[in-house]
C-alpha cells in the first residue's frame, strides 16, 4: 500500500508540473516559448496529455479534500468491557502508566495512549523511556511492561491493555570552556 501511495504521489506531482508548466509557459514565457507550447498543444497527443494531467490533478484534489472533510477524530475515551455507559479518558490511563513507571530507574520521555478494538474497549500504551543503566534492558523492559499493564488493568477493572516499551538513547553533551586566569 505504501508503494502504491508513493506512485500516486509521483504521478500527481508530474501532472501538476505539466499543467502548471504549460500554463506558465503560455502566459508568462517569451514569444518563442509560447509558440513552441502552442505547437505542442496543436497536436492531439499534447492536448490528450494536458487533459489527462488536468484530470489527475482534479482527482487528487478531490481525494485530499474528501479525506480532510471525512476524517474522524480518534476516540479520547476507552469503554471498559465494551460498556458504552462507562468512559475512561486516555489522559487518566496515561497518568496511571506514568505513576506505575515512576518507581523504576528510568526517565519518562513520553507516554502515548490510544484506543483500540472495534468497541473501543482496549488501550495501547507506548512508553518512551531513557534507562539509567546499560545492562539488563530486556528484563527491565519486561518488568515495566508488566507493571504498567497490571496497573492500568487494575484501574479499568478489565483486561485489554497492551504496553510497548521503547528505550531511547541517553544523550549527554559536555561543554568545555576555557576561563582566563585572573591576576592579582
Amino acid at each position: 500500500m505504501r508503494l502504491f501511495k508513493k506512485c500516486c504521489a509521483v504521478l500527481y506531482l508530474v501532472a501538476a508540473v505539466v499543467v502548471a508548466g504549460g500554463f506558465a509557459a503560455q502566459e508568462f514565457g517569451n514569444p518563442g516559448l509560447r509558440l513552441r507550447v502552442g505547437q505542442l498543444l496543436d497536436h492531439p497527443a499534447g492536448r490528450i496529455s494536458l487533459v489527462i494531467s488536468l484530470a489527475i490533478l482534479a482527482l487528487g484534489t478531490l481525494i485530499v479534500v474528501a479525506r480532510a472533510l471525512l476524517e474522524r477524530r480518534p476516540p479520547a475515551s476507552v469503554h471498559p468491557a465494551g460498556n458504552p455507559h462507562i468512559e475512561v479518558r486516555l489522559a487518566a490511563v496515561s497518568s496511571v502508566a506514568r505513576a506505575a513507571v515512576s518507581g523504576e530507574d528510568v526517565l519518562i520521555e513520553r507516554v502515548r495512549s490510544r484506543v483500540a478494538g472495534h468497541d473501543a474497549s482496549q488501550v495501547r500504551i507506548a512508553l518512551e523511556l531513557i534507562a539509567f543503566t546499560d545492562i539488563g534492558l530486556e528484563s527491565l523492559g519486561k518488568h515495566i511492561q508488566l507493571r504498567v499493564q497490571e496497573a492500568c488493568e487494575r484501574m479499568l477493572g478489565v483486561p485489554g491493555v497492551t504496553v510497548q516499551v521503547t528505550f531511547l538513547p541517553s544523550t549527554t553533551t559536555t561543554v568545555t570552556k576555557e576561563v582566563p586566569r585572573e591576576q592579582a
